[in-house]
């Protein structure tokens, strides 16, 4: 009896980069910060694009939630859910196919920038805000 196993199968080294990139990607994406799967795979540029465009779809959001008295609200969180799990779907099949290796360097340099950009956008947001208050019509 011949006990011979086929090794024709291709292996990858154990490696939980996919998973903790799909992690992260949901995670930060239900709170309104998409790219950080794709910052920890090491796509910066994907990151950026995704961080920015979810930032705008959010703050356009809120302006449609505050217009209809939260009734939006409805519809917008499972659509944010739903755009987060699927980013971060795509993220752990970037790593699959790529073979990155994540960085938790990038995350916190990432998580350092969008709390900067953040904060300085409703700084701008509110001050405008202000601004529009003080003019008086003459």
């Amino acid at each position: 009896m011949n006990n011979q196993v086929s090794s024709n199968v291709v292996s990858r080294p154990a490696d939980s980069s996919d998973t903790i990139a799909m992690m992260l990607e949901i995670l930060f994406g239900f709170f309104g910060i998409l790219g950080m799967g794709w910052l920890y795979a090491g796509n910066i540029p994907m990151a950026a694009i995704l961080f920015v465009g979810f930032l705008i779809v959010v703050f356009i959001e809120m302006a449609i939630a505050t217009a209809t008295l939260g009734i939006a609200a409805c519809l917008i969180v499972p659509f944010n859910l739903a755009v987060a799990i699927i980013s971060g779907l795509r993220a752990r099949d970037h790593v699959r196919n790529t073979g990155a290796h994540g960085s938790v360097t990038y995350v916190i340099l990432g998580i350092v920038v969008g709390v900067v950009v953040i904060c300085g956008g409703l700084m701008l947001f509110f001050g405008g805000l202000a601004a529009l208050g003080n003019i008086s019509p003459q």
